[in-house]
């Protein structure tokens, strides 16, 4: 059999790459009904028949999309966390503690403002019943995993005990959540979060509140 030659193979991966791409901005702004291929091929720059050669079907589409964006999701918490981890293994005292969380929560929302299309995807997929999140080849624990560590840290660092679930709960509420509902509660709290000095004050609330159960 003939190796494809390299420039077809990067063509393919650059069309494929094109698409997904595409059908995340699409499926973000209208919802998986609302979004046809042909939109999304033309989106891209492609051919009408461009989706189906690559994915098969508008639904495997949607499931890549899906994963792709929980990938980037579950490798941008893994760094924002880092500092927390790094906590872990130092032997630094409840201001570094302080200091992590808030880089951790600082980087996570960065990412969340720069793809909004992840928070739209999210929104959508839980008004629909979130099937196709559960039906999702791989599962992102990346701050399930760094609170877990926090916990193991245990009493010898200042911490108390705490629910591994409550830690990601109110982490997501104070961060996830705001970001979500930038129309419509946020702007009745006057709080764009677009702007870096709205931003740093909910960074400080989420931090703050997460010392409270940590340290309490």
């Amino acid at each position: 059999m003939v190796a494809p030659a390299p420039e077809k193979t990067r063509d393919a991966e650059r069309s494929r790459e094109a698409l997904l791409a595409a059908a995340e901005r699409l499926f973000a702004e209208r919802g998986y009904q609302g979004a046809s291929l042909n939109d999304i091929a033309a989106e891209a720059g492609l051919s009408r028949g461009a989706p189906n050669y690559f994915f098969g079907s508008k639904e495997q589409l949607y499931s890549e999309v899906i994963e792709r964006a929980f990938t980037a999701r579950d490798q941008a918490t893994r760094a924002a966390f880092d500092p927390v981890h790094e906590w872990c293994r130092a032997r630094s005292g409840l201001d570094e503690l302080r200091a992590a969380l808030a880089s951790a929560a600082e980087d996570y929302m960065a990412f969340l403002a720069e793809r909004p299309t992840f928070v739209k995807l999210i929104m959508r997929e839980e008004l629909s019943g979130g099937a196709s999140i559960r039906r999702r080849k791989s599962r992102s624990t990346a701050m399930k995993d760094a609170f877990a560590a926090l916990q193991s840290a245990g009493a010898d660092r200042g911490l108390t005990e705490f629910a591994v679930e409550d830690a990601v709960l109110l982490f997501i509420s104070l961060t996830f959540a705001p970001m979500s509902f930038s129309n419509t509660l946020m702007r009745a709290v006057r709080r764009e979060l677009r702007r870096p000095a709205a931003r740093k004050r909910q960074v400080e609330l989420a931090v703050s509140q997460l010392m409270h159960l940590l340290t309490r």
